[in-house]
Order: structure tokens, then sequence, then C-alpha cells
């Protein structure tokens, strides 16, 4: 059947028309959508906001970092081991997200936080990215924190959070995951808190809050003379960093995820990131709506076991999908 006939057959009804991303069609209950799939930033062009004037979203954010691996080299009989975890990224669902026509809608899609690096003056991981509105950074996650002496690894960066915004305000945001904490030598260091979750412990460092960001970046773990905290991520209030005890072999704590919304009107859902256990990475939240995600690529933490640094997996970044009806729905 031709949309015209659509037109006719439903009394004027017409569909949004819009441009952005990668443009697919797919059949949802013998209904044509239109479907734009985001897996970097960029923009959705609202040309006509159509009869329903809503458009369907689904994202996930960006996954953390893993802290920095800690060599042995040097240092005979203490052993390597790798810094904590990252967590998954948020996700966030809204069947019913309100558009107007011409209108341009910031997709930001949040990077993954970076791998820690190692030994003296190391460097943490990269945090995961966001978007620079008019000079403005929003929806970063933390830089990791650096080590200062031989022996210490760098912290997990945070990852970046997914949202579609207009002007500066996100009409939806999945929050990215807190980076895991560095180590120094064997000593344990905490994993990335999951999008909306707190960072856990380490041996002796503390771990990041969700969400104890002022703004929607997530802020930078605490730096100490051995183990180096992991960051936080971004979100509606980006994750809070984790804390460095200071000590010689103690694990620092690791960031926390932002926190997210899934807007208004009908449909939405939140589901939280994975903080991930024992050398595990941390899994992205997710729903059986879609399966856009469902083999968890976009917003994975990094880390998931491994003896040396080339063994671990690092962190992906987040997911945006938009879509809506480009045949009359009935």
């Amino acid at each position: 059947m031709t949309h015209y006939s659509l037109l006719i057959g439903a009394g004027g009804w017409f569909p949004t028309s819009a441009s952005g991303g990668t443009i697919t069609t797919e059949d949802i209950g013998g209904i044509d959508y239109k479907v734009h799939t985001f897996t970097s930033s960029g923009t959705l062009a609202i040309a006509s906001a159509g009869s329903q004037a809503t458009v369907e979203a689904f994202l996930w954010g960006g996954g953390g970092g893993i802290g920095g691996f800690t060599d042995t080299s040097g240092d005979p009989g203490r052993g390597g081991r790798n810094g904590g975890s990252g967590g998954g990224g948020a996700y966030a669902r809204n069947l019913a997200l309100a558009v107007v026509g011409s209108e341009d809608l910031n997709i930001c899609v949040g990077g993954a936080g970076g791998r820690g690096s190692l030994g003296h003056d190391s460097n943490g991981g990269a945090g995961g990215a966001g978007v620079d509105i008019s000079g403005t950074d929003f929806y970063f996650g933390g830089t990791g924190a650096s080590g200062t002496v031989a022996f210490s690894g760098g912290g997990g960066g945070g990852g970046g959070a997914s949202a579609i915004i207009r002007s500066t305000t996100g009409l939806i945001v999945a929050s990215g995951a807190g980076g895991g904490g560095g180590n120094e030598r064997r000593s344990a260091a905490g994993n990335g808190g999951g999008g909306n979750l707190d960072g856990t412990n380490g041996a002796f460092g503390g771990g990041g809050t969700a969400g104890a960001s002022s703004d929607t970046n997530g802020a930078q773990g605490g730096s100490g003379p051995h183990s180096v905290a992991g960051s936080g991520g971004g979100g509606v209030n980006g994750g809070g960093g984790g804390s460095s005890p200071g000590g010689d072999f103690q694990g620092a704590g690791a960031g926390g995820g932002g926190t997210s919304t899934a807007g208004t009107g009908s449909g939405t859902a939140v589901v939280n990131g994975v903080t991930p256990s024992g050398n595990a990475a941390g899994t992205p939240g997710d729903d059986s709506y879609t399966s856009y995600n469902s083999s968890g690529a976009f917003g994975k933490g990094g880390g998931g076991g491994g003896s040396t640094p080339g063994s671990v997996p690092t962190a992906t970044g987040g997911l945006v999908v938009v879509r809506y009806p480009i045949e009359f729905p009935g």
C-alpha cells in the first residue's frame, strides 16, 4: 500500500520526517518504522513532527574503564594484577518522546571510559566523551586519577552518558558507568558502579557515590602517592569519584555511575547498569523490548580477568536508537 493511500485511508494522518544517524526501515508488528541509529554523537533533525508528534527512544550509556595494571618488573615476588573493572552503562527507554517540527535535537552517545595506565606518574584513563554545547561540556565521564609512584596504576575513566538534548536540557538520559580503581602492586581495587549505582570499595579506599557530581559530568577520583581511584560516569548528575587511601599496598575505590532519566510520557523505563564483582566486566542495563543491544556490545565495562593488560577487554561506548512509524499504526 502506498503512503498516499494510507494518508487518505487514515483521514490525513502523516508520519514524522527526520534525518540523522544511520537510517533503516524495520517491520514492527506489520507496520514499517524508520529507525535512526547513532553509535557516535550527532544531530536528529526533525523536519516535521507528523500527526503522532512522538518518537520512540532507546539509549545505553558508556561503560566505565578498568583501572591500571600493576607490573611485576623491578619488584620481585610481588606479582601483578589488573585494577578494578568498570561498570556497565545504564539503559533508558521512552515510547512517546514528544518532538516538534523543524527542530534539531543533539544526540549524545556516551563514550567509553579509558583504561588507566601503569607506573610512576601514570595517567588515569580518559573520561568517556559527552558533548560540547556552546563551549560547555555535558555528560562526560570523569578522567581517572593518576598514579605518583612506580608501582601504581592509574584509575579507570568514567563512561559518558547518552542523551537526547533540546537546547541544553536532556529529554532522556542513560547514564555512564564508573571507572575501576587503580591498584598498587597486588592490593585489590574497587569496581566501577554501573549506571545509577555506587562504585565499590577497594581494599582501603572508598567507592564513589552515584549522582554525587554537581553537574552532568562525572567527578574525578582521588589521587594519592600510591593507589589511585576510578572516576564517575556522566549523567543527569555525574557520578562521584572514588577515594585513595594514600598508603602502600592499598587498593583504591572505584567511581560511581551517573544518574538517568527516561523523561515523561508513556512507556518510560530506566534499567541500572551492572556493578561487577570479582574480575568480571560490568554489563549494560537492558530489557526485552528491543534487540538493539541484546548482545550487550554497547555500554560494557572494561575488565573481565586476565593477568596482563592485553588480555583484558576495554570498555565500549553507548548507543542511541530513535524510531517512529511511517505507516498509519491504526
